[in-house]
């Protein structure tokens, strides 16, 4: 793992262990799912075009390949107001491998993004949440890494089981990040969209 990688995850262990001393308040997540992109704005290449060679600087439809991708959250209940409560939340999240357009290599991302959590009817057996912060996303193709700001939207359904302590959780964020100078991001002239949709379990501390 590369180092950069270490330190993020690094990071992210001594905010669990921050947040598992708080009893009975914190909530560690882990799902599971895929990573797509909407269609942004880029400069062409051949593999895209029609006619081949294009001229240079043309810009045009730049489309990412979809990935496998996680993501793990821990959060910390700040106040319950019954009908929503608060939380803060670290959320990690991470493709190890997406294909980029043309002829670009793949390319992984990381995200690490602090949030403000919040959770309707956290007594129900069915409660809506939603997501909102900010933080870093680091990116790896081949010899090329870069690091971008990112700005995270989400939201999903968690779900009661007989068991107090475990819940299922299903959930859709958007990462939207910046420029970066790491194939094939660099090729985009306007922000990139990292949409991550997927499902796994909750657990309750």
């Amino acid at each position: 793992m590369p180092r950069s990688h270490c330190a993020l995850f690094l990071l992210f262990l001594l905010a669990a262990v921050a947040v598992a001393a708080q009893a009975q308040k914190a909530e560690v997540s882990f799902t599971v799912g895929a990573a797509l992109s909407p269609d942004g704005k880029g400069l062409e290449t051949c593999a895209e075009a029609i006619i081949c060679p294009i001229p240079q600087g043309v810009i045009g439809p730049v489309s990412l390949g979809t990935g496998v991708s996680w993501q793990t959250s821990l959060a910390y209940r700040l106040a319950n107001f019954r009908a929503a409560a608060l939380y803060v939340e670290l959320p990690f999240a991470g493709s190890p491998s997406r294909t980029g357009p043309g002829f670009s290599p793949t390319f992984s991302s990381f995200f690490f993004t602090p949030s403000a959590h919040l959770k309707f009817l956290p007594g129900s057996a069915v409660s809506p949440f939603a997501s909102v912060g900010g933080g870093v996303a680091h990116f790896s193709s081949l010899d090329s890494r870069g690091n971008a700001g990112v700005l995270q939207v989400g939201g999903g359904l968690d779900f009661r089981t007989p068991l107090r302590v475990l819940g299922i959780r299903v959930e859709a964020r958007d990462f939207i990040t910046g420029h970066s100078s790491v194939a094939p991001l660099v090729d985009f002239t306007s922000h990139v969209q990292h949409v991550f949709v997927g499902g796994g379990v909750v657990l309750k501390f």
